[in-house]
């Protein structure tokens, strides 16, 4: 099967994260392996650029998809705007991807009963507007809340119709593939993600001892419970003994709605000279901070996958992760890092029993190194997903 045109449809690539960077990865991967990847959006961020191989052909049509000041609000035209993708598409593609809000624009496909490429649709998980986030979305949308509630609740609905005319579900991990099956009654076939060995290896170096660096990377968002590593370096910060060395410093690396709230946290609780916002950094500048940090944290309610953590510890750190969610196929407590409560309390055990280790967790760092180095490869997901539109193909 070599020499596919393959398209990846995903509305809109914002500032660079976890999804934008597995598309790009999965689109990079399948370049290397000879086949002809197009990337398919309304919206291509400037951040994504230089992730973009040469090669990959872009599609962007430019329209617009903010229509409010309210980003909650401004996500479901993602949604409403989608079909607009559909002139966009390659009649000539072999297979076509639709990812996350594309899925209206699959069914649609789907629908009109058109022959060729099948219709695979890759769900990172249920979305959380519909069945874990509608009570704190609805919370946040003002005198929208009562039209929005009844529009989600007939979405709902139609999201079940069309997930289940798929010809394929994919997605990132297994945790993921039971969320899928669960809510849809029907299997998600895990597709392998990666790690881009070159560019995390340009900063290797020994680790130095001295104030230890705790790190996480995310999008700063109330789901990504940044505020609970917060809680648990104050936690650190007021329970450490005059011969217990230096406190921890946190290093924040990412952008967000939630910023300001985390940053008045951390000045209410007294340690802002403990808590470092370095915002979005491009993904060339990421490696310096893996190798430069002693413990990586994470704290995400029920994160379906996370590259940054798989990243971390492709870096040689120790993670430490709240229990829930796909972490705990990509963390293994006590060998890579370890796996705590969901509490300030929680994670600041977790970082404390890192902290104690004679070699400060360079072991484990070097088991999570193994790990990820292991299984975890762009390849293999195109394979994955290669061999599943071969046996799906109309």
């Amino acid at each position: 099967m070599k020499g596919l045109q393959v398209d990846l449809v995903f509305p809109r690539f914002k500032i660079l994260s976890g999804a934008e960077r597995a598309i790009l990865g999965i689109a990079a991967a399948l370049l290397r392996e000879g086949h002809r990847p197009r990337i398919v959006c309304h919206q291509f961020d400037p951040s994504c650029r230089p992730r973009l191989p040469a090669g990959v052909d872009l599609e962007c049509t430019g329209a617009k998809l903010d229509w409010s000041r309210n980003r909650y609000v401004n996500a479901i035209f993602d949604y409403l705007r989608t079909l607009r993708l559909a002139p966009a598409l390659d009649p000539n593609a072999d297979i076509r991807v639709f990812f996350g809000p594309a899925l209206l624009l699959a069914w649609r496909r789907t629908w009109r009963r058109r022959r060729g490429s099948p219709t695979i649709y890759y769900c990172w998980e249920p979305p959380r507007v519909l069945y874990q986030d509608r009570k704190a979305v609805l919370s946040r949308v003002g005198i929208l809340r009562l039209p929005l509630t009844a529009a989600l609740a007939l979405y709902r609905r139609l999201d079940r119709r069309m997930v289940a005319a798929m010809d394929a579900v994919v997605t990132s991990s297994p945790f993921a593939a039971q969320q899928i099956e669960s809510c849809y009654g029907r299997p998600a076939h895990v597709i392998t993600l990666g790690v881009d060995r070159g560019r995390l290896d340009q900063f290797k170096r020994e680790r130095r001892r001295g104030t230890p660096v705790l790190l996480t990377v995310n999008y700063l968002h109330p789901r990504k419970r940044v505020d609970l590593i917060i809680d648990a370096v104050a936690l650190l910060c007021r329970n450490r003994g005059p011969d217990d060395g230096p406190a921890p410093r946190l290093r924040i690396i990412g952008e967000g709605p939630e910023r300001a709230s985390l940053e008045s946290k951390a000045r209410e609780l007294g340690i802002e000279d403990n808590v470092e916002f370095l915002g979005f950094l491009p993904d060339d500048d990421l490696p310096r901070y893996y190798w430069g940090a002693t413990c990586y944290v994470h704290a995400a309610v029920e994160e379906s996958f996370g590259l940054s953590v798989i990243e971390a510890a492709y870096c040689a750190l120790p993670v430490v992760a709240v229990d829930e969610g796909g972490v705990r196929d990509t963390v293994v407590d006590g060998v890579t890092g370890f796996r705590v409560p969901a509490s300030g309390a929680g994670v600041a055990q977790g970082i404390e029993k890192v902290l104690a280790i004679p070699d400060r967790g360079a072991s484990l760092g070097a088991s999570g190194r193994q790990l990820v180095d292991s299984r975890y490869q762009w390849r293999r997901g195109v394979e994955d997903l290669l061999t599943l539109a071969r046996s799906v193909r109309r």
